[in-house]
């Protein structure tokens, strides 16, 4: 499973791009220069280095061919804390966004942060949900499995809140990292979801890993640089909360992607993956050896056994107590001891006809001379009887 291989660029890209961001940071003298060089630079670089993962792992995935699109959660006690601590974070950073933008002029953005902020309190509660599946290992299909989009859900509102407040500024004189941020938690987090909740799709598996690896790369190298710069640039306290939500959520998918890496099976290995088998139906899932596979379904096996006792009593136009005709082999031409030099044409059309049609004049036959049979006894029988009369 080649998707795996993603892990060879990522690990790089990671350091890479914390280390740009934390250079901005240092290296910033009071012009916000980098040794005469602007220090968005060092940005843009991380942001092309992300990029270029992004490009790997899709690369990865088109040469993948054997990983399967469904997998089994099991239980992954670190993804559930992080889980957990992502759902926190994101409801405290969702609400201080609201009240530092209360008095917001623009309107649109005010209504949007309300948006943000209820989506949050939702994204918290999937997030929970989500968590306990890592917990437990265990992900039952219910009606709770909607709850897993509202982390999404939540990172497009926040993303829309981005894209807003980009539109304010000029993008060279701006860090759009944030943006890209949002961008990935987005498409990260609505493939996992899919694979915890086992929600059919193409390829979740795969597409966890697509996204997830440059996610996670975003998240932990612009969440060091907020942290850094609350310490020693003394940004505002959301910068802290916004840095260490953003590395809780890049922890969380490390953690996840490590679980699917040992984990995840091949196409080979499953049979059928139904998700959403209705739990009052005849249809019955077993869980073999830690695979999926479709258990047998109740109605086909009693259609099959009605089947057969039907045909017990008629095969063929014969009764239950008629013999059925014997048919002859199939023919092969060529050399009986060498197939490949000939070719098994089966049965013969001619041949199984007359077969069939000899085995019925025996019968007729065999019945006739049962009848004859027993006139004959019958006979005897009256003959018995004017005997012992006389």
């Amino acid at each position: 499973m080649k998707i795996k291989l993603s892990w060879i660029p990522f690990i790089p890209a990671v350091l890479a791009m914390t280390a740009l961001r934390l250079l901005s940071v240092f290296g910033n003298d009071e012009t916000g220069m980098i040794s005469g060089i602007n220090s968005l630079l060092f940005s843009y670089l991380a942001v092309g280095v992300a990029l270029a993962l992004f490009v790997l792992c899709i690369i990865f995935n088109i040469a993948d061919r054997k990983t399967a699109p469904v997998y089994e959660s099991k239980r992954n006690v670190p993804a559930g804390i992080f889980s957990v601590l992502s759902a926190a974070f994101t409801l405290a950073y969702s609400v201080m966004n609201l009240m530092a933008k209360k008095d917001s002029d623009y309107l649109l953005i005010h209504i949007v942060c309300a948006l943000c902020a209820f989506l949050a309190m939702l994204a918290a509660i999937g997030l929970v949900f989500m968590a306990r599946t890592h917990f437990t290992g265990f992900a039952p299909v219910s009606n709770i499995a909607f709850l897993y989009v509202f982390p999404s859900l939540w990172a497009v509102s926040e993303l829309v809140l981005c894209f807003l407040e980009a539109t304010k500024l000029s993008v060279a004189a701006s860090d759009m990292s944030l943006l890209f941020c949002f961008i990935f938690l987005t498409l990260s987090l609505f493939p996992q979801a899919m694979v915890i909740s086992k929600i059919p799709g193409k390829n979740p598996v795969k597409a966890s890993f697509i996204y997830g690896m440059p996610s996670a790369a975003f998240g932990i190298s612009y969440g060091a640089f907020l942290i850094a710069r609350v310490v020693f640039d003394s940004v505002g306290g959301i910068a802290l909360l916004a840095g260490a939500m953003l590395i809780s959520f890049g922890l969380y998918q490390i953690c996840y992607l490590v679980e699917l890496t040992r984990g995840a099976l091949r196409k080979d290995e499953i049979v059928i993956v139904d998700a959403f088998t209705d739990s009052n139906s005849d249809t019955e899932i077993n869980n073999i050896d830690g695979e999926l596979v479709l258990g047998e379904d109740k109605k086909d096996e009693d259609y099959s056994q009605k089947a057969t006792a039907d045909t017990d009593d008629f095969i063929m136009g014969y009764e239950a107590d008629d013999v059925i005709p014997e048919i002859s082999a199939p023919k092969v031409i060529g050399e009986e001891g060498d197939l490949s030099g000939g070719f098994v044409l089966g049965i013969d059309d001619d041949d199984a006809d007359s077969s069939i049609m000899a085995a019925r004049r025996q019968k007729k036959e065999e019945k006739l001379m049962n009848e004859i049979d027993k006139l004959l006894a019958d006979l005897d029988e009256q003959q018995n009887e004017l005997n012992n009369k006389k």
